[in-house]
């Protein structure tokens, strides 16, 4: 397992691929499985024990059966919007071909307010300077 971790940041650094998080950790719960497994059994094949488990699912998920699942829901989701779906396009379509609403300018806020803060962080000041 350690060995496909090397050949893996190996082969992402040789194409100048990010390696995605999600992979990284997945092959370090992998490392600490095989040590656990290596521990309690110092001859454990752990791709002959993790065999059944990826069979099965790959079946469920990757294989014809979930091929035909998601067929299936592809063609629920295009039952229910099929025919919504002509008027969806040609709305965007339109929109699309619109010019852009300008926005709106952004409004100034009057800053006559400093001018008396200013005044008293000043008065401050020199109060404070003159107690010196």
């Amino acid at each position: 397992m350690a060995r496909l971790l090397a050949y893996l940041f190996e082969v992402t650094e040789r194409f100048g691929m990010q390696t995605r998080t999600e992979l990284i950790l997945l092959q370090r719960t992998m490392v600490v499985v095989e040590g656990v497994a290596r521990s309690l059994d110092p001859h454990i094949n752990i791709w002959q024990v993790a065999r059944p488990v990826v069979e099965s699912y790959i079946a469920k998920n990757i294989g014809p059966a979930a091929l035909l699942r998601d067929l299936l829901q592809t063609a629920r989701v295009l039952g229910r919007f099929g025919p919504k779906l002509p008027r969806m396009v040609e709305a965007a379509l339109i929109a699309q071909a619109e010019p852009p609403r300008p926005l709106a300018p952004p409004r100034r806020r009057s800053r006559w307010y400093l001018i008396p803060l200013g005044l008293m962080v000043f008065a401050a000041g020199a109060g404070l300077g003159s107690l010196f």
